[in-house]
């Protein structure tokens, strides 16, 4: 896969608004980069301007990459590319942003060398980057384009819509293993799943319902996977549970799952990010999440997102672990044959998300708060406190405009 993903397509078909999608999609991501964008005067189009898109001054001076002389002229500005959009690259390379975006590489800035260099600088880093370019053929966009390490969709009214979750999805996969150093391959986790966690997720849904005794309305798994908890939180209960993951390729293993165990009346699926839950406020009695809490960038947002779709008296049960030291033990043995370094990359995500989790919940004001804590689990269990519930039924929660249609050859996921 290609850390640098790039749309190209006819004018007005949509590429911005589906970068801007996207964007919206990664609420916990930093990003940095530029725009370009038309200038009118008069209601006439009279120029185009490139502005760094952390930059709030409304100042166009010394932005202007192309000016119309007369309706079928128009001049180019390279020299604007050389300094403000070198400066712009230059932040890119140096700030701590996660990704980067280019929108547009074009036809302006072919005469523009410092810029070109600075564009290829910025590809080279590990830094992925998310652009469009332009439908035209020059030597500086051809040279992108062909990169081995960029990626072009051409998108197009047909297609924008249901390429969405699938550059979402590569997107996130490259700023996980960015982020964490690891790539979660979708097949080996289910594999995993399948084969030596399913009697962990039977007991950790079972102390769930033991502990919470929620056993019917709504339940949200949180960063669900392949939904084996969800499932398995399914048929000890009367829930209807909603299994929601950024990963598309995630949810295409678990949809196999609903159907396998017959729950598609009870188990829908949905293609989000835990940082801005596609859910009303006050709609979910549980949400259950394991394992999803040591990859979530931003904890206080996280937090505040499942407080927020809880309905007074709903409770959270959220963390990791593997419901018994028996379970633990037994895992550890067969996950070690399989990978020699299961223990010790276990043992460092234990270490890295060894936060004071009471402490960023009362920063927040999330009160009545229990820790879980022995030597085979961890978990935050949280109740909203009571006061006049909002509620929908499960059909109106999961007709969101996040409501996936999968990518060819994966089904329809509900």
């Amino acid at each position: 896969m290609a850390k640098n993903i790039f749309l190209t397509g006819n004018l007005q078909v949509g590429k911005t608004t589906l970068i801007n999608k996207i964007i919206a999609a990664l609420p916990a991501t930093r990003i940095s980069g530029f725009r370009t964008s038309r200038y009118y005067h008069e209601h006439k189009l009279k120029g185009f301007y490139i502005e760094d898109i952390n930059d709030e001054s409304k100042e166009l001076k010394d932005k202007f990459i192309g000016r119309c002389i007369n309706e079928d002229h128009w001049v180019s500005i390279p020299s604007t590319f050389d300094s403000y959009g070198t400066q712009v690259m230059e932040r890119c390379l140096n700030d701590q942003s996660d990704l980067i975006v280019m929108d547009e590489l074009g036809f302006f800035e072919s005469d523009a060398a410092r810029f070109q260099a600075a564009v290829f600088r910025v590809l080279d880093a590990d830094k992925p980057v998310l652009g469009v370019l332009k439908q035209k053929e020059t030597p500086f966009l051809r040279q992108v384009r062909h990169r081995e390490d960029v990626t072009v969709y051409e998108i197009n009214e047909d297609n924008r819509d249901r390429l969405f979750p699938v550059i979402l999805c590569e997107l996130q996969d490259e700023l996980g293993q960015r982020k964490y150093g690891v790539k979660i391959d979708p097949e080996e986790f289910e594999k995993s799943a399948r084969e030596v966690f399913a009697p962990v997720y039977a007991e950790i849904a079972r102390q769930i319902k033991e502990r919470t005794q929620i056993t019917a309305g709504l339940c949200l798994d949180v960063g669900a996977g392949t939904g084996r908890l969800g499932i398995e939180v399914a048929k000890i209960t009367n829930l209807s549970v909603i299994l929601l993951d950024r990963s598309l390729k995630m949810l295409s293993f678990a949809s196999q799952n609903v159907a396998e165990e017959g729950f598609r009346n009870r188990v829908k699926i949905i293609l989000g990010d835990v940082h801005r839950i596609p859910l009303p406020d006050q709609s979910i009695d549980l949400v259950v999440s394991r394992g999803s809490l040591f990859f979530w960038e931003d904890q206080q947002k996280a937090f505040q997102e499942i407080y927020r779709v809880l309905v007074p008296g709903g409770i959270a049960y959220v963390g990791g672990g593997f419901g018994s030291e028996e379970l633990k033990r037994k895992v550890d043995r067969e996950m070690q044959e399989r990978d020699s370094n299961w223990k010790k990359n276990l043992d460092e995500k234990i270490k890295k998300t060894n936060l004071d989790y009471c402490k960023i919940l009362d920063s927040i004001a999330i009160s009545n708060v229990r820790m879980i804590k022995d030597r085979a689990n961890m978990w935050v269990v949280f109740k909203k406190e009571q006061c006049p519930p909002v509620r929908q039924g499960l059909t109106g929660i999961v007709d969101q405009p996040w409501r996936l249609e999968a990518a060819p050859n994966h089904g329809r996921l509900v």
